[in-house]
């Protein structure tokens, strides 16, 4: 018997002809010959002793040269015998593939069938290693375009071009991707490394954008504004765009400039009618960035509006804040309040399902804004606090996960809101307790199945562990958010525990120590809570009170100690934390601060020590005082 295996090259011993061997089953081997049709190659089964091994044919490197320029086939190097081998014999010294052979070759194959196509791009790219002709195609071009970054996008073309001969119609398809390629090739060879073609150009451009340019060397720096201009003279929008970014937070080849950045998001707008460029252009309106900081709040309102019917969530939330404040609008607290708790809600969902990156932190914060100063609601600290501690969870999760446009402000604005009611609000302890069976509003999210653990303590207290539990179309059930006020406690849990009054009593409909439910009603009167699943009854829990005890967080101390200042730009507008190496500098100071219109003359209201632990944002995310004035 013959060691054939997968991929062996075997002759049948009746006719001389060569294949490949495509599966051995015992003593029958398939074998797909490829001399007749190679696209679809025939299969036939032999017996073992029907075909004898051969080795396969091998392009010698001395003929690599000639056959990718079209000069020799691959019919040619192997007889006729048209099958891959696993490797060049070398002869000679090693071939490496060139721009200029790559593009005689595709003028020689243009007009070939499909068939001799392919045959000729297989061997291409299973022959990258020893034409050193990929390194890695999705690789950043770094500093300046080489013969590498051309030959890497020939690479992707060719896969593109190998499914659709294989997958398409290549009458139709192949003359596209001939001339892209003939592009590709001919811009980079004719103009001898000076020029290249727009694919590349857009992949350059779309490299990097307003938060990474700034790594980058002063070359490559350089050479994604040269691609990026050029796109934006041809009107792309998506390259607009991305200029607009770079104008609107400043980069060193994009210095911040809001008209620059104005007229770019109305091109862009004007050209695609993309909600998300109306919510841009909001933003620029409301803070007066084009007009010496004072707002222009029609063409806010106007703005913000087409992101709020997109559902845009920044959107939502600045009209909220228009209506909130009486901005070019009739102040309305009802509105400003329906608005945010709109926002607020869908981006709990979002939230509880660890999508850190939502804008919850946002809604959270002015929520709780609401009821501290009466917007649409009656004036209530605890749940103003309730809220805060909310959006204090949320800003730190997403600063752990991104790195947003404006964070560093949402923060500095939950912490100084928190500590202004924290002033207030003085009621301290970490138990909740519960008559009403409160703790299932955690749990029964959007009345989801619950798990339901009872274990018995001593003096008929009852510890019960519950966990709301995955749906068939999720992966895990979403997080419960548990938030506790007088505790100064807000967390995200997969399960919670609580605890029972002495001498309660319960009872399970299986007899088991668990209960699974959907909902649940309570019998005020007799203090009896009933669990039910899918309207079955299927346990209940008597007791007089039920209680829930956040976890003690140890606040540590650790890390570097920063020096601090807080400045406002405008009077009793809000504060900014910034970074001052100047220990001399003093409440009540003048400072110059980079601001969003530049430097910036301010007045210091606060100074501070804090370790590194205490910031709650990475330390290269605050901005420095640039001196006193």
């Amino acid at each position: 018997m013959t060691g054939f295996k997968t991929g062996d090259c075997a002759e049948v011993i009746a006719t001389g002809r060569i294949g490949l061997v495509e599966e051995r089953k015992k003593t029958k081997i398939t074998v797909c010959f490829y001399d007749e049709n190679y696209i679809e190659p025939e299969q036939v089964v032999f017996k073992d002793y029907e075909l004898k091994p051969v080795d396969a044919p091998q392009i010698k490197t001395s003929q690599l040269k000639a056959f990718v320029r079209g000069d020799l086939t691959l019919d040619q190097i192997s007889n006729g015998v048209n099958v891959l081998s696993d490797s060049v014999k070398t002869d000679s010294k090693a071939y490496k593939i060139t721009a200029a052979d790559l593009l005689a070759g595709v003028n020689a194959y243009e007009e070939m069938p499909p068939e001799d196509i392919l045959k000729w791009i297989d061997i291409i790219m299973q022959f990258e290693e020893e034409l050193s002709f990929l390194e890695d195609p999705w690789e950043d071009v770094i500093d300046e375009v080489k013969e590498k970054d051309i030959l890497n996008l020939v690479y992707t073309e060719f896969d593109e071009i190998r499914w659709d001969i294989l997958e398409d119609d290549p009458v139709e398809m192949l003359p596209e991707d001939f001339k892209r390629l003939r592009d590709c090739l001919g811009t980079w060879v004719e103009s001898k490394g000076k020029e290249y073609p727009e694919s590349l150009v857009i992949r350059i451009a779309e490299q990097f954008d307003s938060d990474d340019i700034d790594k980058q060397s002063e070359k490559t720096q350089q050479l994604f504004k040269k691609c990026l201009d050029a796109l934006c003279d041809k009107k792309v929008p998506k390259a607009i765009q991305r200029r607009g970014y770079c104008y609107y937070c400043g980069t060193k080849i994009y210095p911040n400039d809001w008209v620059k950045a104005r007229d770019a998001f109305l091109e862009y707008y004007q050209l695609t009618g993309d909600a998300s460029a109306a919510n841009t252009l909001g933003y620029i309106y409301y803070y007066g960035r084009c007009n010496g900081g004072v707002p222009e709040y029609e063409e806010a309102f106007k703005y913000f509006s087409i992101g709020h019917a997109y559902t845009y969530f920044e959107s939502t939330y600045k009209l909220a804040d228009m209506f909130a404040h009486g901005y070019g609008v009739v102040k309305d607290g009802e509105t400003a309040n329906h608005l945010y708790w709109s926002v607020y809600t869908q981006n709990l969902k979002r939230f509880i399902r660890e999508d850190y990156e939502c804008k919850f932190a946002d809604a959270a914060l002015r929520m709780g804004n609401c009821f501290r100063d009466e917007i649409g609601a009656r004036k209530d600290l605890e749940t103003a606090y309730y809220y805060y501690l909310q959006a204090d969870l949320a800003i730190r999760k997403r600063t752990q996960v991104a790195n947003h446009y404006g964070d560093t402000v949402v923060f500095t604005g939950v912490q100084k809101a928190l500590e202004g009611v924290r002033k207030e609000y003085t009621d301290r302890g970490r138990t909740e307790r519960f008559i009403y069976p409160g703790w299932t509003n955690w749990t029964l999210i959007k009345h989801r199945r619950c798990r339901l653990n009872i274990r018995e303590l001593k003096d008929g207290i009852l510890s019960l562990t519950a966990s709301p539990m995955k749906r068939y179309d999720e992966d895990k059930a979403p997080l419960m958010l548990i938030t506790i006020p007088k505790a100064d406690y807000c967390e995200l849990r997969e399960k919670i525990t609580v605890k029972t009054a002495k001498n309660s009593t319960y009872k399970i409909a299986d007899g088991s120590s668990e209960i699974i439910f959907d909902h649940v009603l309570f019998n005020r009167g007799k203090r009896i809570t009933k669990f039910f699943l899918y309207e079955e009854f299927v346990g209940e829990i008597c007791t007089e009170e039920y209680s829930f005890t956040a976890p003690a967080v140890k606040k540590v101390l650790s890390g570097d100690i920063y020096h601090f200042v807080s400045v406002c730009f405008e009077a009793n507008g809000r504060s900014y934390d910034y970074l001052c190496d100047d220990k001399s500098v003093k409440v009540g100071d003048t400072v110059i601060v980079k601001g969003y219109d530049g430097d910036t003359a301010v007045k210091v209201v606060d100074v501070s020590d804090k370790y590194e632990s205490q910031l709650g944002l990475p330390i290269e995310r605050y901005k420095k005082i640039i001196g006193k004035a």
